[in-house]
């Protein structure tokens, strides 16, 4: 053992001159799927790997699932349904997900959502909610990829893609034993910025291709909210058709002014939680980089410190927050923004907003098109009322064969990817790159080489919507 130790210093101190380092692999791994990234992507496309029969990984940093969803606290799921919250556009897998938590007592079906605290009291955009309890997700994604016969593999942040021939032979993974190495037939990237993607050449685009990135927020969780005083304010605001009072925007602008407000938002967000907590969306900063460990360092550093300044303006202006205390802040800060790949077909703008229909439809939705940007939201207008698509092109990393990747960080402008970079969409993109990622392993090819009519009908029987 000491002599593999001093190996391993002299082997250090021998690459370092030349700014590299070399680590022994500790411990290998096979199998025919490999996802990197356990959140609402990274569950759905494992579930539904292994359960089209593909022997599946599902690699993730935390020790728990749901990425933004648990580590972030980012809640409630935005909208599944159309725009008036009475079609359910996202089922599948996202579907079958919220009504075993729904039966569990930990979520409200977003077909049975309400416009009030629920929503933060806000219509557009925010019908067909889903509210949801941080604990039962974690709970009942795992019991699906146990059920499936998902492997789980916690604890494990992503180091190195190998690849060779435009392929992706093995992904290497820091742990506290070492570097673990994964082969796999296919990979999918689910990290959010698709770091996988990058590690094996893909070409990408950050941000929006000249630097500039949306903001990034801290939630946090509150107690001692009344909420039945924040009913009858709005209530009231409504009757008298006030809509800067129903969000406290005056106060804000006044607080920000004296020094008393400490971020560009310009409204109050307070989602109400099953519990009757609060989860708020309130601490935010522009132009950080979410890629740079010592940026996101000092964003949650100062988030943290926003964080007491705005629940002091909650008790000092806001009716129902008078006795609010501080209960918990998110481990992981909500990042918006980083890298998009190319892929085989970049979804537009234009796409979008003409409800374009394409050969190979992997789901649906209707989510709005927005940018964060400093002080206010940029919303971008559709031209119909009709749903949009996501291809299946999209998925598909371009110069790597056997690489999808699903999540945020898929192939479509920044408009688009403002709107389905939100939870339910994510879902729906991790069950598509999964199902084709086993198809592809059934069938003996690539991925892109798949029969895209044969994943289409295949998603339609595991209760995706697509309607004709």
């Amino acid at each position: 053992m000491k002599r593999f130790f001093l190996f391993a210093a002299l082997a250090v101190l021998f690459c370092s001159c030349n700014n590299t380092v070399s680590f022994r692999v500790t411990r290998s791994f096979d199998c025919d799927v490999l996802v990197v990234g356990g959140g609402p992507a990274g569950i759905g496309a494992a579930v539904c790997a292994a359960r089209h029969g593909a022997k599946t990984i599902l690699a993730e940093r935390n020790g728990y699932l749901g990425g933004t969803a648990t580590a972030g606290l980012v809640a409630p799921f935005m909208s599944s349904t159309t725009p008036d919250g009475k079609t359910m556009l996202i089922r599948g897998f996202y579907e079958e997900l919220v009504n075993r938590m729904e039966a569990e007592g930990g979520a409200i079906h977003p077909l049975k959502a309400e416009i009030g605290a629920f929503t933060a009291y806000r219509d557009k955009g925010h019908y067909g909610l889903t509210t949801f309890d941080y604990e039962s997700l974690k709970r009942t994604s795992e019991a699906f990829c146990k059920e499936a016969g998902v492997e789980l593999m916690y604890h494990l942040l992503f180091v190195k893609a190998e690849t060779r021939r435009g392929r992706i032979r093995a992904a290497y993974f820091a742990t506290k034993a070492g570097i673990w190495k994964i082969s796999a037939r296919n990979f999918i990237d689910c990290t959010g910025d698709g770091d996988v993607a990058a590690s094996a050449g893909v070409p990408f685009v950050y941000g929006d291709g000249e630097g500039d990135v949306q903001a990034v927020s801290t939630f946090f969780t509150l107690r001692g909210v009344n909420w039945d005083a924040m009913d009858a304010h709005d209530a009231e605001c409504r009757r008298r058709g006030d809509f800067e009072g129903r969000f406290y925007m005056k106060e804000i602008l006044a607080a920000r002014e004296a020094g008393e407000f400490p971020s560009w938002r310009q409204k109050i967000a307070l989602f109400r939680n099953l519990d009757g907590t609060a989860t708020v969306n309130m601490a935010q900063l522009d132009g950080v980089n979410g890629l740079d460990p010592k940026e996101v360092t000092d964003a949650e550093v100062s988030e943290r410190d926003q964080i007491p300044y705005v629940v002091r303006f909650l008790r000092k202006y806001v009716k129902g927050c008078e006795n609010c205390e501080l209960l918990q802040t998110a481990a992981d800060l909500g990042v918006r923004e980083t890298r998009r790949i190319e892929g085989e077909y970049t979804v537009t703008a234009e796409d979008a907003k003409n409800s374009v229909k394409y050969p190979d439809p992997i789901f649906c939705c209707a989510n709005h098109m927005d940018i964060h940007r400093k002080g206010y939201v940029e919303y971008v207008a559709r031209n119909t009322n009709e749903p949009y698509y996501i291809p299946y092109r999209a998925l598909l990393a371009k110069g790597v064969g056997n690489l999808l990747v699903a999540g945020r960080c898929a192939a479509a402008e920044r408009p688009v990817m403002a709107a389905i970079r939100v939870i339910p969409p994510c879902f729906a993109m991790g069950q598509a790159a999964g199902t084709a990622a086993a198809l592809s392993v059934k069938e003996n090819v690539d991925p892109r080489q798949l029969d895209a009519g044969l994943l289409v009908s295949t998603l339609k029987e595991d209760g995706v919507y697509l309607p004709e």
